[in-house]
């Protein structure tokens, strides 16, 4: 028999109904016809890449014109090399927010929320934005030449003198009108701008008239932004975590003017709970042909991953003192040829690939928890339990040379599971990629949670019961 192996994170709040969780495993289809259809892959592991400064990494960003790196770490700007060397550049006045990045080729401006600061490349020099026209900013943008801010707490947005982020003019505003809600991201895409508000957005475009270049475009799209970083650009559209006067939580994707659902309860539950949803973070990455979106911060218990790819949402952890708490990384940039990521807690940057298979030497726990196996209520006995493995990918030596997997089975619709029953996976040498578990039983109902933590290549393809 068949089982459910591959499938997204779905607990619904009845587990009975539903208890499948996808933790440091992401589910990949099979394009060409394959042994199976579906397959689960091992999340990648992180590499220290550079260490800057004593606070958490707020903020990363890449300028690809000048091909130089940057990162805010507390209250220091850095700029990292490619061998990860970071120089302190200057320092911001406020510590904790994530920072927003616009780079017009000439100039980078940091904003931490409050305040805007300018790098000039030329000369290296970064200050804040001392202008006596300029209103503070909530976030940064950059679009047909000119840096835009959100005033902080209104509906008003302003821009720069024509590429120069350091000078600007207290007429050089406007107003989204379409709610009386405040701004709480201004973001560029597909040569548009987002005014995302509180319960709406608007899109504006350079129409290139009149004193001020900016008109809106269309009308009012009735979903604002509950969480202002949250908002990434990803697979030619943005992602966003939204709200209206009907409630919040939702994960959006734009489709060009409207706002497309791609969360799914559990995910919406998860971020529904929470206290202050406005401190979530989200960021992306590629991998392998899969777009990522990455959404953490706050009180989440865990990071939600949703994969353009399959349109399926994963967890990812970090494993402190056995439980799972979120991942590490908070932020990211491609730099160097690498994928860059900031660690939440402290100054470390690390490299993140699906070649490291630990998070900086400390193990990586992966768990699939099945669907519910059940035959109309009849008992069946299970004789045994085989899971499929890519074979030969263990390490020559120490931790992961005999590399092993483990499963627990609950029999009352994955309330409470029994003991931990260990398998080999993986060896080098290994001739057949199945480990077997045998003699687990009579069910009416069972659920299996597996689980893998050794330091090696972890590909999972399918899963039998007899």
């Amino acid at each position: 028999m068949k089982l459910g192996l591959v499938g997204p994170s779905y607990q619904e709040r009845s587990i009975p109904y539903d208890a499948q969780r996808t933790i440091n495993l992401y589910p990949v289809m099979d394009q060409q016809g394959g042994k199976e259809v579906a397959a689960l892959y091992g999340t990648p592991g992180l590499d220290l890449f550079s260490t800057v400064g004593l606070g958490s990494i707020r903020g990363l960003w890449f300028s690809v014109e000048n091909t130089r790196a940057f990162a805010v770490s507390g209250t220091d700007f850095y700029e990292i090399d490619s061998s990860g060397n970071g120089t302190v550049l200057g320092s911001i006045n406020t510590t904790g927010s994530a920072c927003t990045f616009a780079d017009n080729g000439n100039q980078l401006a940091v904003c931490d929320g409050t305040s805007l600061y300018i790098l000039t490349f030329a000369t290296n020099t970064f200050a804040q934005v001392s202008d006596v026209d300029f209103p503070g900013a909530g976030s940064v943008c950059f679009l047909d030449g000119y840096f835009i801010v959100n005033d902080p707490s209104t509906g008003q947005f302003y821009i720069s003198a024509l590429f120069d982020g350091t000078s600007w003019d207290a007429l050089d505003f406007a107003t989204a009108e379409g709610l009386p809600d405040n701004i709480v991201r201004v973001f560029a895409t597909n040569q548009a701008l987002l005014l995302m508000g509180e319960n709406s957005t608007e899109l504006w475009v350079n129409s290139g008239g009149g004193d001020f270049p900016f008109t809106r475009s269309g009308g009012r799209i009735d979903t604002g932004c509950a969480a202002a970083h949250s908002v990434v650009a990803l697979d030619n559209t943005v992602f966003f975590v939204g709200r209206n006067d009907r409630g919040w939580g939702v994960v959006y994707r734009m489709s060009g003017a409207t706002p497309e659902r791609v969360s799914t309860h559990f995910i919406e539950e998860k971020i529904q709970a929470l206290a202050d949803v406005t401190v979530l973070r989200a960021w992306a990455y590629q991998e392998s042909g899969h777009d990522f979106y990455v959404l953490t911060g706050g009180l989440l218990e865990t990071t939600l991953v949703y994969d353009c790819a399959t349109g399926l949402w994963h967890e990812r952890a970090f494993l402190d003192d056995g439980a799972f708490k979120k991942h590490l990384a908070a932020t990211s940039m491609f730099a160097f040829g690498k994928t860059i990521v900031g660690d939440r807690l402290s100054g470390k940057i690390y490299q993140m690939s699906e070649n490291f298979y630990d998070d900086d030497g400390d193990e990586i726990k992966r768990t699939r928890v099945f669907t519910h196996l059940s035959n109309e209520g009849e008992r069946v006995i299970a004789n045994s339990l085989q899971i499929d493995f890519e074979r030969g990918v263990g390490l020559t030596t120490g931790q992961g040379s005999d590399p092993k997997a483990w499963i627990r089975v609950s029999r009352d619709f994955g309330r409470n599971y029994g003991n931990e029953m260990y398998a080999s996976i993986n060896a080098i040498g290994v001739t057949r990629p199945r480990a077997m578990w045998r003699r687990l039983g009579q069910f009416e109902c069972l659920t299996i949670e597996l689980n893998v933590s050794d330091p090696v290549k972890v590909a999972i393809c399918g899963a039998y019961l007899k």
